[in-house]
């Protein structure tokens, strides 16, 4: 048994609902990115700020005391931390985009 095809204007309305929603996740897409750059933007420019901070402790405890070598690594571990943060942030970031992509907004 051989089905009728929708009636072209039905197609033209579905496809123009499809167009619709293909251009909102466009435009959510284009706001998530911008936030995600804007969001990187700032956490690079803590981070070089926080980096330059840390420089310049590294440089004072070095020409204070030896003993202090500890307290430098430890240092160098916060800032790592920091870092592997901001990466976590980007990623879970990303991952929410993704999600919402999938689920279809």
């Amino acid at each position: 048994m051989q089905t009728m095809a929708p009636p072209e204007d039905v197609m033209k309305e579905r496809f123009g609902r499809l167009d619709e929603r293909l251009v909102e996740v466009n435009r959510r897409i284009t706001e998530t990115n911008l936030r995600i750059t804007e969001g990187k933007e700032d956490s690079s420019r803590r981070f070089e700020d926080v980096n330059r901070q840390f420089k310049e402790v590294n440089r004072r405890l070095d020409e204070n005391t030896d003993e202090l070598k500890s307290f430098r690594q430890e240092m160098k571990d916060l800032r790592a931390t920091f870092q592997r943060g901001n990466y976590t942030l980007v990623a879970t970031v990303v991952g929410a985009l993704l999600v919402m992509l999938i689920k279809g907004g």
